[in-house]
């Protein structure tokens, strides 16, 4: 697990920043090849036959962007301990900001690949490939990390604003940059935190730049998909929200 270690200087406000620690599952891509139902970034989804690929309004094929298998993810409690989660957003030329995103959860898979689509069947088109936030697939790695909440928050000055001298909170503020990519734990929003989230939601994934893959979202931005805790509990992941931001 990786800890996070206090300032020196805020040592004296121990208590204070630990309560808004939370665990994350930090990911890191090697472009390997996967199995059908592994966490990965790109390729091919688990897919029994094409017919269950989603498709945008327009009937054009969406942009698979990661699966998650779930039971790969440790000390994240509010997640189905076993499952797929797979995210799929619209192909242009703004990453599906503005259109509706597809969350799929499958419960129960099977791993007998003989049954199993094994190539993404559009991936190989040009005008799939030129709408890729990446430019490699990759299989995903993870290691627990414990974190405090991200001061990209509207909920960061909220919760420390009065509890802390200025000098403090600048400190605090530097301190808690929480980029790279992760599942579970706080969001980093480049700008604005658009999404408004607070206590009572879950970070699903951040994909943040990543030069093994080649992630990147716009000019050095990275993408969030937020749940409503309330929403993960039933498993209603129509409640995702979806937002990208850059510099």
């Amino acid at each position: 697990m990786i800890k996070y270690e206090i300032p020196e200087n805020l040592k004296a406000r121990e208590n204070i920043i630990k309560r808004t620690f939370r665990y994350s599952n930090e990911i890191t891509f090697k472009c390997e090849e996967t199995k059908p139902w592994d966490s990965k970034l790109g390729g091919c989804p688990y897919l029994k036959n094409i017919e269950e690929y989603p498709l945008d309004e327009d009937g054009e094929p969406m942009i698979f962007l990661a699966q998650l298998n779930l039971s790969e993810i440790k000390n994240l409690n509010d997640l189905p301990e076993k499952g797929l989660l797979q995210f799929f957003i619209v192909n242009d030329d703004m990453f599906g900001l503005e259109s509706p995103i597809v969350v799929r959860y499958i419960e129960k898979y099977e791993e007998d690949e003989t049954q199993l689509i094994k190539e993404n069947p559009y991936e190989n088109s040009e005008e799939y490939k030129e709408g890729l936030p990446f430019l490699n697939n990759g299989k995903m790695h993870f290691e627990i990390r414990e974190m405090p909440m991200s001061s990209s928050l509207e909920l960061f000055e909220t919760t420390y604003k009065n509890e802390l001298s200025e000098e403090e909170y600048e400190k605090l503020s530097d301190d808690c940059y929480s980029c790279d990519s992760r599942v579970g734990g706080y969001p980093y929003f480049v700008q604005n935190d658009y999404l408004g989230f607070s206590d009572e939601d879950f970070l699903l994934l951040q994909l943040d730049i990543d030069d093994e893959c080649g992630i990147m979202f716009g000019d050095s931005g990275n993408c969030v998909f937020s749940i409503p805790k309330n929403a993960l509990k039933d498993k209603d992941f129509s409640k995702v929200v979806y937002d990208w931001q850059c510099c």
